[in-house]
């Protein structure tokens, strides 16, 4: 028998994958647009912030519940 589906991960990497790349695409494509540098910097760095949490998705099998709890004890600590 097999494992349940979140066990597998194989959802989970095909969905970390395809975000990823469309990410990567979106970077591609605001380098190639845009001529001003305020707006390439931040919605590059965002669309990157996007892909540091696609990578802890897959790596870590982090899940919504566990990036609440993450930053509720980053607000704790910045307190």
């Amino acid at each position: 028998m097999l494992p349940p589906i979140e066990v597998r991960w194989i959802y989970r990497r095909i969905y970390t994958y395809a975000s990823t790349l469309l990410n990567s695409a979106g970077v591609v494509v605001i380098i190639w647009r845009i001529d001003d540098p305020g707006a390439l910097k931040w919605l590059g760095l965002a669309l990157i912030g996007a892909n540091v949490i696609m990578a802890t998705l897959y790596l870590a099998g982090a899940t919504v519940t566990d990036w609440a709890k993450l930053a509720a004890a980053a607000r704790r600590g910045a307190e």
